[in-house]
């Protein structure tokens, strides 16, 4: 596995996209997953640097449950091509903003036909599209994520998967590890984080606000999600793609580059005992 951090942990830091992976790399970070933003504000540089440190996912936003959205293709078009420009493998994505406990049979249709395009044109680009396991989405809950499995197997969709967000999992009542036996096959990229209770620090309306409280956040060895089952899990089904140590409180160095050892660490251990 590789281990990344999310540039989304410097959104409110003013770090040139330079500084950014020299404190990845002094983290411990085999590379990036680039935040669509950073992208849009540092596109010369990331650019220039992105053959020097692989960036493994790009976090983008396209709301794909708004059906009257005009020129959705064409943003996505504008998001795949930069991936296949910088080399990246997998366009991280939501759903969109339509939770799944609201959805009728017409929207999973329209959806899918969407999801159909993408397909093809993610295969154009030699990009897999994941989309993240998140509260208020179709994916917000097990029924949704299954769903989504099944119609990927049912239409042969080579390029969609799911972004695995554990504590994500977790919050909407699953035990990550245990659908790891169900959903493994069809993971392109893995979020870990953690937090003492569930918590709302992780809404976009708290992580998005400049005046957000993180009070509740932890390192992934100390929250309520056993990150150590998930990994464990992970290793028995070979994956071998990116995990995203995704931080949203202020960037601390020495809570991510212990964070990243203990990823490190439980990989280690898991191969120790098997071995």
């Amino acid at each position: 596995m590789k281990w990344t951090l999310a540039t989304v942990t410097f959104r409110y830091h003013m770090h040139s996209y330079r500084e950014i992976i020299r404190f990845t790399m002094e983290c411990g970070g085999d590379g990036l997953e680039l935040w669509e933003p950073h992208w849009l504000r540092h596109r010369q540089d990331v650019c220039q640097l992105a053959p020097t440190f692989p960036i493994y996912a790009m976090s983008a936003y396209l709301d794909l449950t708004d059906f009257t959205l005009l020129g959705w293709k064409q943003r996505l078009h504008d998001k795949l091509e930069a991936c296949h420009e910088l080399d990246i493998p997998v366009l991280r994505l939501f759903s969109g903003s339509l939770p799944s406990n609201l959805a009728g049979e017409r929207d999973w249709e329209q959806w899918y036909r969407r999801i159909e395009g993408m397909n093809r044109l993610a295969e154009s680009y030699g990009v897999q599209v994941a989309f993240e396991t998140h509260p208020g989405t179709l994916l917000d809950r097990a029924a949704g994520v299954d769903r989504l499995c099944q119609a990927i197997t049912r239409n042969g969709w080579q390029q969609i998967g799911i972004n695995f967000d554990a504590y994500h999992v977790w919050e909407f009542g699953e035990n990550p590890r245990t659908v790891l036996d169900d959903w493994h096959p069809y993971i392109r990229h893995v979020h870990v984080k953690n937090a003492a209770l569930r918590t709302k620090q992780f809404a976009m309306t708290n992580v998005y606000h400049p005046a957000g409280c993180y009070d509740e956040l932890r390192p992934l060895s100390e929250g309520q999600v056993c990150i150590r089952a998930v990994i464990e899990g992970l290793c028995r089904y070979g994956y071998n793609r990116a995990v995203t140590l995704e931080w949203f409180g202020l960037p601390d160095g020495a809570l991510l580059k212990s964070d990243l050892q203990y990823l490190r660490d439980l990989t280690a251990a898991y191969k120790q005992e098997v071995s």
